[in-house]
Formats: C-alpha cells, structure tokens, sequence
C-alpha cells in the first residue's frame, strides 16, 4: 500500500475504555453524571442518535460526540472513521490508543490491557488501514525496565495474516497533561528503545486543552521532578489557583479549571529538550501545532489568549516553541493540524490555513495531515474539515512540485512512520 495517504492523528477508543467519571473533564459535575447515566440506556441512547441526527447547533455537535463515544467497541468506530473517507480514496490512519487509567476520575471497565487488545484484532481486520501507536504511562508499570520490556514484547508479537505477518503497533503516544512530564526517568529507557528502531513518538500539544488530571494534590506532589537528562530540578511555581467567576463558582468547575491549567507545566514542549539533546534520532510529534489560540496569539490576532496567565517555565507562546523545535531537530521533530482544521471550519476562520501554508513552506517535510477525529465531533463532522483543507492544501505547491496535501498527507508521514515496526505501507 505504499503511497497511500494518511490521516496521521485519530481516535477509537469508547467510553467503555474511559474512567467511570470521564465526561467531569468537560462538563460540569452534575450534568456530567446525568448525562453519563442517561446515555447508559437505551433509550438515551436513542435519543442521542435521533438528537444528532436532526438538530443542530452544539447540541448537535455535543450529540455527534458522545454517540460514537458511546459505542462498545473500537472497531466499530473504526469502520465509522473509515466511512467519512470513501470519497477520498485509499487512506491509511494512526490510531492513538491512551492510557486513561490515571486521570483522577476513576478507572475504566476494560483496563488499558483490554483496550490494546481490541486494537490488535482491529489491527487481524484491517491490517494495512490501521496503525495503532501504544499508549505510554509511566505509571503503568512498577518501573523503566518492565515498561520498556512490556512495550517490546506488545510490538514484537507479530500478527499472522496468511503467508505474511504484521506487527501490531507502529508507534508511541504520551500525554504527560494526564499528570507526567515527557522526560519522566521511567520512560527513558523506552525512548531509547524507540530511537534504536525508528519506532515515532506522537504527544499531546495543545495549549490549556485536551486531557488533564483530576487530582488536585496529585498534581502539587508532582510538579518539581528531577530531568534525568540534566540532573536538574525542573523548577515550576507552586499550584496555581484562579478565582474564577459566578459561574464557575456556581457549576463547580473551577476545581476543573485550575488542574487542567496547571497540568500544562507537564506539557510544554521547551521540556522535551533535553530528551531531544540525549537520545539520538527519536522522533517526536508534537500534535495540534500548540492549538488555534496559540496560533492566533503568536499573530496578533486573539486579545483574550493574550491575557491568559501562561502557564509554563519558559512563559513563550508554544506555536512559536514548537517551531524553534523543529528549526533546532530538523530530523527529529514533526508536528501535526489535528484539531486544528476542524476548530477554523467551524468558526469560519481561513486565516490559519494560509498560516499553515506559509509554516509548510519554512518546514516543507515536518508538519503532517491529521484531524483528532472522534474528539473534533464537537466542533464538526470529520470529512467536512477533511474536505475543506484538502481543498486548500491541494492549491498549495510546496516541495518538488508536491502540492501541499500531497506532502503532509503523504511523503512527511511515510517519513515520520518509517520504522522497523511499520510494514504496512506495503501489502
């Protein structure tokens, strides 16, 4: 399948995958419980269904989310997000599977061992379609050497399809938001197993969104980590708290607030440095570019991201941190527009795109496609955005007469991907 296009950022997994509490992290206590239960059944189930497909408006969105969030198993999301795609031909997608087990709101009903292993008979299924990346945690495991072990021995069981064989991943996703830094010491190890076979590492980077932990105290014991890399203490100021307003005050989600902006400390990329500095050739990926508002502050053209207290040791925009990374490790750094295409659609906001273009011609082999589906159900439907950056990037001639599209679609991911676990480029 070599020269198949690819949707380089998605996700399948379903509620049943995530802790009992999950929807806390976006929605008010109380509302989240409600809604949770009510869609356990069903009936609200049904009503979900029928609420996204006839309204319209956020609750339409919301609606859209939760259905395909709702589903039992992975695959059938799978077969969802494969079906937004008929009219675009042979693609391939990496899938993220995530550790969710340490949030601060419970644990899940099947563990993070079962949601791998519904990926890897994904993976019997649709063998050259799918390219699961493993979800690393370096609390999974009581230590390095069992999570670098336990990582090798997942992707080595090769899968028999056949006369021909797969292997079961194609790449590492971290999400240190969830309550680690990247350089934490039990994962070093692990990246350097990573770097040895080319394996790619793709991280969460988007600037006060996404994932966070739950656990207030947790989050103050584990703010002031030594970087094994250097031997320095990585000095952060103590938690965070914001006043909030009346109405986060009277919907309880200033708690909310507070550790998702502090977990951002965990996140920032200025901190991959030294793990960039010290293990040679891994390859990291730093998702969503450092979000839209990020992107608009460094133009000049969001007053209220602006104002936002930033939250990390550098105190820089983290679009223009991301950039430096790849200006410093051109062949090591990569980012991705996940999420980022689906937010300018549904706020009509085109201006990000050229901006796209213009960081494509500065880093013409570094930036890939991909969209975060299914979390982007709440601001737009998948081939919508998939469709209106095409139609743009396809405008748009970068390297060797490559349009845009062609290059972040295509060649930078085959480039990003290329390891001695990715064997599915080719039937």
């Amino acid at each position: 399948m070599e020269g198949y296009y690819k949707n380089s950022h998605t996700h399948i997994f379903t509620m049943n995958n995530a802790p009992k509490d999950f929807l806390r992290l976006f929605l008010p206590p109380f509302l989240a419980d409600a809604t949770d239960n009510f869609t356990n059944t069903e009936l609200g189930a049904w009503i979900i269904r029928t609420i996204a497909s006839r309204s319209g408006g956020k609750a339409k969105r919301y609606a859209a989310f939760l259905k395909i969030g709702k589903n039992k198993f992975q695959e059938d999301v799978f077969e969802d997000l494969m079906s937004r795609y008929q009219s675009e031909g042979p693609f391939q997608f990496v899938t993220l599977c995530q550790n969710l087990e340490y949030l601060g709101v419970g644990r899940s009903v099947s563990g993070f061992e079962g949601q791998l292993e519904e990926v890897i008979k994904i993976k019997r299924k649709f063998p050259f379609q799918i390219l699961p990346f493993f979800g690393l945690d370096p609390r999974w495991k009581s230590s390095g050497d069992e999570i670098q072990k336990t990582v090798a021995r997942y992707f080595n069981n090769k899968i028999e399809m056949g006369e021909t064989e797969v292997y079961p991943f194609q790449g590492l996703k971290i999400y240190p938001s969830t309550g680690h830094y990247a350089f934490d010491e039990r994962l070093k190890k692990t990246f350097e197993w990573a770097a040895l076979h080319g394996v790619p590492v793709m991280t969460h980077a988007y600037y006060l969104g996404g994932l966070y932990n739950f656990d207030k105290n947790y989050i103050i014991n584990n703010l002031n980590p030594v970087d094994p890399y250097t031997g320095l203490v990585y000095h952060v100021p103590k938690f965070l708290e914001q006043r909030g307003n009346f109405k986060s005050r009277m919907l309880g989600t200033q708690k909310a607030i507070d550790c998702k902006n502090n977990c951002s400390y965990f996140l920032e990329p200025d901190s991959y440095r030294t793990m960039l500095d010290k293990i040679a050739g891994l390859k990291i990926c730093f998702a969503h570019f450092g979000g839209v508002d990020q992107i608009k502050a460094a133009l000049g053209d969001n007053t209220d991201s602006k104002k936002i207290k930033p939250f990390g040791v550098s105190k820089t925009n983290w679009y223009e941190q991301i950039k430096k990374l790849m200006t410093d490790y051109p062949e090591q750094v990569y980012t991705d527009i996940s999420y980022d295409i689906t937010e300018c659609l549904a706020k009509e906001n085109h201006m990000i795109y050229d901006e796209f273009y213009e960081q494509a011609k500065k880093y013409p082999k570094q930036i890939l496609f991909g969209t975060d589906f299914f979390m982007t159900e709440r601001d737009g439907l998948e081939q919508n955005a998939v469709k209106s950056f095409k139609d743009f990037a396809m405008r748009s001639q970068l390297l060797n007469g490559n349009s845009m599209w062609e290059q972040m679609a295509k060649v930078n991911p085959d480039s990003y991907l290329k390891s001695k676990y990715n064997n599915s480029q080719t039937a």
